[in-house]
């Protein structure tokens, strides 16, 4: 997967944007960008959450 790619986050079933990609521990890691507005209120990014996925957490949306 690659920047702007639209994923699942499979444990939330979100849906959103992968909007920075980083290489630690010898593993990738993605930074989602929920598509729906405040899906988990106070969670970091305020109205546009952000999650740090691995790899294994999420699937590519078509």
């Amino acid at each position: 997967m690659k920047l702007n790619d639209r994923v699942r986050i499979k444990s939330k079933n979100i849906i959103g944007i992968i909007v920075d990609v980083s290489h630690r521990n010898g593993k990738t890691h993605y930074t989602v960008e929920s598509e729906e507005k405040g899906v988990l209120p106070g969670h970091d990014g305020g109205a546009w959450p952000l999650f740090d996925c691995e790899k294994e957490d999420v699937e590519a949306v078509i």
